[in-house]
């Protein structure tokens, strides 16, 4: 073996080699160097060592306090605190000061050991509440709809018995999963449906870019079409009213592309969804298609099968829609806008 830069030959296996070591005796060892996988270097020369791996290397205390972090812990008081994930889900997390069960026996004496400890969430628009017995602090996650102004509420509950509201939350409004149908006035901001989709299909929108190029210029009409296509699908298991075009659009979309009912969870209303689970209407690509195809000019071998990819932009769908868009003639109205729009 010889050392970097050195011309000497190495030797072979069951030599005998010497090194002198400073301030040390002359060490002789025998090698065999045919049981070696790497060339043996002197000790003056430069050794190039394996790095260590992951299970070798030994953390630093700084290191593990900082892998495993620990949340601070929060002062027990009264708290509600209500937080938008997405259109389609709230967060909310509470404590409590006080034993509300003490507090509610003072006042009410016997009476009080018919009420629970709940969680109210109000639908402020519509009125509806939900209910749900809970512990004095904890979280809990919302399905909600979109659109939707929400309050959240900790009370004390009991059949035939007045309400006690202990804490409420903040106020939260829901945004639109899509954008919205009404036209902007001004003659400077406005554009067509043409244009706008490709806007939304290039900013990664490309759920929300194929339903505005399939509207067109005119959402109410369109709006229309999807009611009348859903009822002609669902009979009369689910009735349209009071859902989006947008949504029973995607609903026989998907369908029509062979996606299933799962698929469609977080993608629609929970309300849609639960309807849609109740029904017991399963997916039925060819007639989907053909009930579009009625009412929209999309032909049945448009449609690919769902994909497997996901996006990181919300709004965005897993479906591969058709390719080309072209609206038409929308049962006794006039026609859409003329615009097409092809869908990568």
């Amino acid at each position: 073996m010889r050392k970097k830069g050195s011309d000497k030959a190495k030797p072979s296996a069951g030599v005998v080699i010497e090194f002198a070591a400073e301030d040390a005796s002359p060490v002789s060892s025998a090698v065999n160097y045919s049981s070696w996988s790497a060339p043996l270097e002197a000790p003056d020369a430069e050794i190039e060592t394996a790095p260590a791996t992951a299970d070798e290397i030994e953390p630093s205390p700084v290191f593990k306090l900082l892998s495993e972090p620990v949340l601070p812990a929060l002062e027990k008081e009264n708290r509600a605190r209500l937080q938008m994930q997405s259109p389609n889900r709230l967060y909310f997390y509470w404590s409590l000061k006080e034993n509300p069960y003490k507090n509610l026996n003072r006042i009410l004496g016997a009476q009080s050991s018919n009420y629970t400890l709940v969680l109210k969430l109000v639908d402020l628009a519509s009125e509806e509440e939900t209910l749900r017995p809970i512990d004095p602090d904890g979280s809990w996650w919302f399905d909600v709809e979109d659109d939707r102004t929400y309050r959240a509420e900790i009370g004390m509950y009991a059949v035939n018995r007045p309400y006690v509201r202990i804490v409420f939350s903040n106020t939260v409004e829901t945004p639109r999963r899509g954008p919205s149908p009404k036209p902007a006035e001004a003659a400077e901001w406005k554009v067509s449906a043409d244009r706008f989709s490709r806007v939304l299909e290039v900013a990664g929108f490309s759920r929300d870019a194929f339903d505005v190029a399939l509207a067109g210029d005119e959402p109410t009409r369109s709006d229309v079409a999807a009611r009348t296509a859903f009822a002609e699908y669902f009979g009369r298991e689910i009735q349209p009213n009071g859902f989006t075009g947008a949504d029973l659009r995607l609903v026989l979309l998907t369908f029509a592309a062979g996606g299933s009912l799962a698929s469609l969870r977080e993608r629609i209303g929970p309300s849609l969804f639960a309807l849609l689970e109740e029904s017991g209407v399963g997916a039925d690509p060819p007639r989907a298609a053909s009930v579009l195809s009625k009412q929209y000019e999309i032909e049945a071998d448009e449609f690919e099968p769902e994909g497997e990819t996901e996006s990181a932009v919300f709004g965005a769908s897993a479906i591969n829609f058709p390719r080309k868009v072209r609206t038409r003639r929308i049962a006794e109205y006039s026609p859409l806008s003329s615009h097409s729009m092809a869908v990568k």
